[in-house]
């Protein structure tokens, strides 16, 4: 129970600093194990030497030099791409971090020239990589009307690690030279093998000694594994620089430069654009019901106490007889309602209703049919009269 109350404190406890130190002990130990070997391995070359081939010590002597060669080159191709990144980051350190008001309403324009100013002067790789940055820099006004530079993009996407390292540093080639080394260390142990068994013979008429040259085989054969030996370590050892020494110290520089864009230009991020566009939206939502109402208040309302007057219509010419409608000035819309309904009605009476009579004339008969006579058709008097059928049911 002790140990469980005491555990939460024990991970509280910060470990790095002891880290560091074990660390940097395990760093002391193995080095001093190298250098333990080496005085080992000198102290026992003179008798070492005496048992090399020459094509061995040959052997390593190429190994060492061609080592020695592509580790300086390494250097070389570490020392340029650390001078690049220089010279940018010392275009840029001079400014200040973005503030936290930059931040929201961007770089102003009066610091983003004198950015541009100071990066005019840049030459190579350094001066492509600023015109990268510069092409993913964009004005940006906000809804409240605050104006300034943004980056567009991360700048881990705008200058990506292959932008920076693969000008200067062939980190692929720098990789495969261990292995190499190590398999020209194993081709030189095998081809002096093969060599010494092919000084190796058998005679069978020889019956005292039928084999013959396995006395040189024996006694260099310990020497014919140096040259695989040599090139172990020197593998190790160009890994180490390589790994350690330049490519650590080449990423870091990397990050740390873009960490310097990152922190005098702000990330205009596309949730910020969409959150203005959406607030941009309810503003224009809001205004429009007050942009409709001002012309409606402006247009002027009928008084209803204007009287509404309508003029008789005059007689038609053609009828002479039937004498005009009277027709009243109307005062108003109740009174022209209840008013009309009387003067149709007045109207009406003073038309004719009796029906005038057509007399019908008799036909006329045909000329070829002389011997018929044509019948004789009276004058229709009445629908009673001419018709029985309306007679006898009262129709």
């Amino acid at each position: 129970m002790k140990f469980l109350r005491s555990w939460p404190r024990f991970l509280r406890i910060d470990f790095r600093l002891t880290a560091s130190i074990l660390g940097l002990l395990a760093q002391v130990v193995a080095w001093a194990c190298g250098i333990i070997a080496v005085f080992f391995l000198a102290s026992k070359m003179p008798s070492l030497f005496h048992r090399i081939p020459p094509e061995i010590q040959f052997a390593c002597e190429l190994l060492v030099v061609l080592a020695a060669g592509l580790l300086f080159r390494l250097l070389v191709e570490r020392r340029r791409t650390l001078r690049a990144l220089s010279q940018l980051s010392d275009a840029l350190a001079r400014f200040r971090p973005a503030s936290r008001q930059e931040r929201a309403d961007g770089v102003s324009p009066e610091k983003m020239d004198q950015v541009r100013s100071s990066c005019e002067y840049l030459t190579d790789s350094p001066r492509d990589w600023w015109q990268t940055v510069d092409e993913a820099l964009e004005y940006y006004e906000s809804p409240e009307g605050d104006c300034g530079w943004f980056l567009t993009r991360p700048v881990r996407e705008i200058l990506p690690d292959e932008e920076f390292v693969d000008p200067f540093y062939h980190a692929s080639f720098h990789q495969a030279v261990p292995g190499i080394l190590t398999a020209l260390g194993l081709l030189a142990t095998f081809s002096a093998i093969l060599v010494a068994l092919a000084g190796v013979s058998y005679n069978a008429a020889n019956t005292a000694q039928p084999v013959t040259g396995i006395d040189s085989l024996i006694n260099g054969l310990a020497g014919k594994f140096l040259s695989s030996i040599i090139a172990l370590i020197l593998s190790m050892i160009f890994t180490f620089v390589e790994k350690k020494v330049c490519e650590r110290r080449i990423y870091r520089d990397v990050d740390s430069l873009r960490s310097l864009i990152a922190w005098i230009f702000p990330f205009l991020s596309p949730t910020r654009i969409l959150l203005d566009l959406q607030r941009l939206a309810l503003e224009s939502r809001a205004r429009i019901p007050e942009t409709v109402e001002e012309p409606a208040e402006a247009l002027p309302v009928p008084s209803p106490e204007l009287p509404l007057e309508l003029e008789p219509l005059p007689a038609p010419a053609e009828a002479t007889d039937v004498p005009p409608p009277h027709i009243e000035t109307i005062a108003g819309p109740e009174e022209s309602r209840a008013r009309i309904p009387q003067t149709v009605e007045e109207s009406a009476e003073a038309l004719p209703v009796t029906p005038p009579e057509l007399p019908l004339e008799p036909l006329p008969a045909p000329a070829e049919a002389t011997e018929i006579p044509a019948p004789q058709i009276e004058t229709v008097a009445g629908p009673e009269e001419g018709n029985p059928l309306a007679a006898q049911f009262g129709i």
